[in-house]
């Protein structure tokens, strides 16, 4: 160690720890645009595909869930300029990148590898919102995301009841409105504080 560098007082250590919190904090809590950005992609497609099966326009209906590269495309470009961008990386931040991560890879093994008809698969996919919003909310210390994940569940029984297909669509939908587009606004609105 050199001779010339300074020794860091108690208070600016201190201070320093703050300032990285807040940072890490910060970055954590712009990730609203995710959260809004999936919550309306799939209340869009959901809907839109029971709008179409309601007008009997079945064989197109699925084209709906089309929004869904878009939103994988808009995620990965999204999430490599904020890397770039990304002052701190804390155990938060990681934790989260790896929760959505297992969620993705969990999702697309049940959605491309089982036999499983769709009124299986999307209540087994909110349980899986659920459980990347819980942890979500409870790695940021965000209740909103927090409840979110557990209305997610909630809906999750309610799909597992319901074997009407079309309906599950309209249960998917509230889902993510209560778990992901709700507690979105929420943690865009606490970001401006």
């Amino acid at each position: 160690m050199e001779q010339d560098e300074k020794q860091l007082t108690q208070e600016e250590s201190l201070r320093i720890i703050r300032e990285m919190i807040s940072a890490a904090k910060n970055d954590v809590k712009n990730d609203a645009f995710i959260f809004l950005l999936w919550g309306w992609l799939v209340f869009i497609a959901s809907i839109t595909q029971f709008i179409m099966i309601e007008l009997n326009y079945i064989e197109w209906s699925s084209f709906a869930w089309m929004l869904m590269p878009i939103g994988g495309i808009i995620t990965v470009v999204y999430s490599m300029r904020k890397a770039k961008k990304d002052r701190t990386r804390t155990n938060v931040t990681e934790s989260l990148k790896y929760t959505w991560i297992a969620f993705t890879v969990s999702m697309c093994i049940i959605m491309f590898c089982s036999s499983m008809g769709w009124s299986q698969i999307l209540p087994c996919i909110m349980v899986l919102y659920g459980l990347g919003l819980f942890l979500s909310g409870g790695a940021m210390l965000f209740k909103p995301l927090i409840l979110g994940g557990i209305f997610c569940w909630v809906c999750a029984v309610a799909g597992f009841l319901i074997h009407n297909d079309v309906y599950l669509l309209l249960i998917v939908a509230v889902a993510v409105l209560g778990g992901y587009i709700i507690p979105g606004y929420l943690l865009k609105m606490n970001n401006k504080k």
